[in-house]
């Protein structure tokens, strides 16, 4: 079921995906070990996760999640309750459902780069508007 690029998730998607993400096996990135040490999950590696389930967790990430920096890049990080680890996925210069086939997750014990610069044009491309007129 290929769902619309920009439907906003619900509060039952940002549950589902909260409550998923742990029991997740999460492939450790060993390339970015040192700079940026994270895990991720990527389609057609991660068991029982279906392409579908990439694209609701990216709707999740775009409809419930922060701005935040990574140096000079602007993306949205969808925080656990504790806020002890983000989400996020890589979204094109217009995002697309299929953008999120490789989902990140990281500590919040690191910042890379000054935070109070958001690209709020950024955010508003990767964003999916509820409701209200504000993201989240």
């Amino acid at each position: 079921m290929e769902m619309e690029t920009n439907m906003k998730a619900g509060r039952d998607d940002l549950r589902w995906w909260l409550d998923l993400a742990p029991t997740l096996e999460w492939t450790w990135a060993k390339t970015y070990a040192d700079s940026a040490p994270h895990w991720y999950v990527v389609h057609g590696r991660t068991e029982g996760l279906t392409m579908d389930d990439f694209v609701r967790a990216g709707r999740v990430i775009r409809t419930f999640g922060e701005p935040g920096k990574f140096y000079r890049s602007t993306n949205l990080y969808l925080y656990t309750e504790d806020r002890t680890r983000k989400f996020w996925a890589m979204w094109g210069e217009i995002p697309r459902s299929e953008d999120a086939d490789l989902i990140n997750m990281a500590t919040t014990d690191r910042v890379y780069g000054p935070q109070d610069d958001i690209n709020w044009e950024r955010v508003e491309a990767i964003g999916i508007p509820t409701d209200r007129g504000a993201r989240g």
